[in-house]
């Protein structure tokens, strides 16, 4: 079955598409709003934010521009608690908002604690941010329908955040057919260093499983060689039967990206990846692009 399309519509309050912004989702009840922190003043008296809901707060370090830092909350009152943040100095590194409400009653406190715990497990698992939580959240039981609701909830925060400029978590599985599927295969053997991953919308997918070599090259750029050391603290990668693999799936950028990260050097990962048939990622886009214009 295909995924249906979605439409998103996003209302720039003031003209400024760096500025505050609604992001809302054709037959959804809930809504999200992007602040600046600079902006938050003058916004903070929004309906959409003096409610019930979840909030992201997303900064760097000051001292170390690369170090991106995020942080998950769920309030009664987002507006409320999001001026206790601003005055809080362990808070100081964040300079977006981005809080999602509901525009019915019906989002409560159980509910947004729900998301919440969720929301940190799942950020946890982003080697590229840092997660500010110093807690796993709280745990709350619902009813099974209530909880489906929610996870319906967290399913559309996932689709919205990269809408508004941070894909912070992975967005809900995409529907494939078993040739999509097949097609969008991919293996990495190299140096008997092993790998599986799939293509992705956002880049690769590295699955369980495969290999990752403890070993890099002086000449390995720096913020892959951050990127390697991020995922064994996050425990992304972990020590098994004597071998560095991966413990959780994790979806990099490009498939070159996902190649020296495993690899430890630059490759290049249209030329490593290769599907069951041993057909490189460069000769599966070329077949796909003679297919095209042979129809033409």
């Amino acid at each position: 079955m295909t995924k249906r399309g979605i439409t998103i519509t996003n209302y720039l309050v003031n003209g400024n598409p760096e500025g505050v912004i609604f992001a809302y989702m054709s037959n959804w009840t809930g809504q999200a709003i992007k602040i600046p922190r600079n902006l938050f003043p003058d916004s903070k008296n929004y309906l959409e934010i003096n409610k019930p809901g979840i909030y992201f707060l997303i900064g760097q370090d000051e001292k170390n521009p690369d170090d991106k830092i995020v942080y998950v909350g769920e309030a009664n009152n987002i507006a409320e608690r999001l001026v206790y943040h601003i005055r809080d100095d362990s808070k100081s590194f964040f300079e977006s908002i981005i809080a999602f409400s509901s525009k019915d009653e019906n989002l409560t406190v159980s509910h947004t604690k729900y998301l919440e715990l969720k929301l940190i497990d799942l950020l946890f698992k982003n080697a590229e941010y840092r997660v500010a939580n110093k807690k796993e959240g709280n745990k709350v039981n619902l009813p099974k329908m209530v909880i489906d609701e929610m996870d319906t909830f967290l399913d559309n925060v996932k689709v919205i955040l990269p809408t508004l400029g941070f894909d912070l978590i992975e967005s809900s599985g995409i529907i494939r057919t078993k040739k999509e599927a097949r097609e969008l295969t991919l293996f990495l053997d190299v140096s008997n260093w092993k790998a599986k991953g799939r293509l992705t919308s956002n880049g690769l997918l590295v699955e369980v499983g495969s290999y990752f070599n403890p070993k890099e090259t002086p000449s390995l750029s720096g913020s892959y060689s951050n990127l390697r050391q991020t995922l064994q603290e996050k425990k992304i990668i972990k020590l098994k039967e004597g071998k560095l693999i991966f413990v959780e799936e994790y979806e990099f950028s490009s498939s070159s990206q996902a190649a020296a990260i495993i690899l430890g050097y630059s490759v290049n990962g249209r030329v490593a990846w290769k599907n069951k048939d041993g057909e490189t990622l460069k000769g599966i886009e070329e077949r796909k692009l003679n297919s095209i214009n042979n129809s033409l």
